[in-house]
């Protein structure tokens, strides 16, 4: 009887792929650009109006300044109430997310892992730390700057001798839009009062004219922010100079 045959053992081949060799369009490009980081675009006049309604909603929706909003929610409500048609064109107007837009705001604390944020509180009046910084400013890109101008700051020009005091309001913007706004303000207060002199006319119109030269950079000149409470901020900025436990007096 013929013994049967042994049984037949299958055997399974690995065929390992040669690597394939790497191609110089294969390597990491370590000269990709990387993204710019964001900024917050107060050339851009909606930008302030955003801020403004931001400020506002918190406020009237949070009892202390201890309460932290939902991002999400807030966003979804400045989308209906500022009148953009869904996030996606709020957030297009902001050239980023509002998590971006919320983090860039000096005062703004924000928590990404809950998801929520709040404006930071005054710190109480024997918390101060008073502050001055000065900025010489020499590149028309240092005009926007973002400065967070406590409700206690005045902002000094000594070249043409001139100050914006503190009116007990905070106010967000870029250095331009400070400075802008004073000559605005300085010349629709000159148009609507019949009673001026003519030398205070002359005065102030040479005062608007001075601002605007320091708005096209004319020549090099210094921001000068006093702070007693110490809490104003900056977005944006870089070779500041701060002084702190100054002791300041004020007229």
């Amino acid at each position: 009887m013929d013994s049967a045959a042994p049984p037949t053992t299958a055997t399974a081949t690995t065929t390992t792929a040669s690597p394939t060799p790497t191609t110089d369009s294969a390597m990491p490009d370590s000269t990709t650009a990387q993204p710019e980081p964001y900024h917050l675009d107060l050339a851009h006049q909606e930008t302030d109006r955003i801020i403004e309604e931001l400020q506002k909603l918190y406020h009237a929706a949070a009892p202390t300044p201890q309460v932290r909003l939902p991002i999400d929610n807030i966003a979804q409500l400045l989308t209906h109430e500022l009148g953009y048609e869904d996030l996606a064109e709020f957030e297009d107007s902001l050239h980023g997310t509002f998590t971006q837009f919320l983090a860039a705001i000096p005062e703004v604390d924000l928590d990404a892992a809950s998801r929520t944020f709040r404006f930071r509180p005054e710190p109480a009046e024997d918390e101060w730390v008073h502050k001055r910084w000065t900025i010489n400013v020499t590149h028309r890109d240092q005009l926007w700057w973002v400065l967070s101008k406590s409700a206690h700051a005045r902002i000094e020009i000594p070249e043409i001798e001139f100050e914006i005091a503190a009116d007990g309001a905070r106010h967000i913007d870029s250095f331009y839009n400070h400075i802008a706004n004073a000559a605005y303000n300085i010349a629709r207060h000159a148009a609507a009062a019949n009673t001026h002199s003519t030398d205070a006319a002359a005065a102030m119109a040479e005062t608007v004219a001075n601002l605007h030269s320091l708005l096209d950079l004319d020549r090099p000149f210094t921001i000068i922010i006093h702070d007693p409470s110490g809490t104003s901020d900056f977005a944006n900025i870089t070779d500041v100079e701060v002084e702190r436990g100054l002791t300041m007096t004020f007229e």
